[in-house]
């Protein structure tokens, strides 16, 4: 496990570059990687979640990459901003 016990750095990756790669380090909360992150996000000022697909668990525990689906009305209720998903049945 990396240096930060008990963390994983999920990568936010976009379609055809359509906005710049991120990477946020958050905390294991399972077994394996959550299937769905929800981040914090604005759309037209108002409050929106962009929302991320697993698409690689290959370096899971230190590491998965996620792929950005799209952005929706709505809030997370994590202070950091950042909701993890086990199961993808959002």
């Amino acid at each position: 496990m990396d240096e930060a016990r008990g963390t994983f750095v999920a990568v936010f990756l976009y379609p055809d570059d359509s906005a710049e790669s991120l990477s946020k380090r958050l905390p294991i909360v399972g077994a394996g990687p959550p299937a769905v992150i929800r981040a914090a996000s604005a759309f037209e000022g108002a409050a929106a979640v962009d929302v991320f697909r697993l698409v690689d668990a290959s370096a899971w525990p230190e590491a998965a990459a996620y792929l950005y689906e799209g952005t929706v009305p709505g809030t997370v209720a994590d202070s950091e901003g950042v909701e993890q998903v086990t199961t993808p049945d959002d």
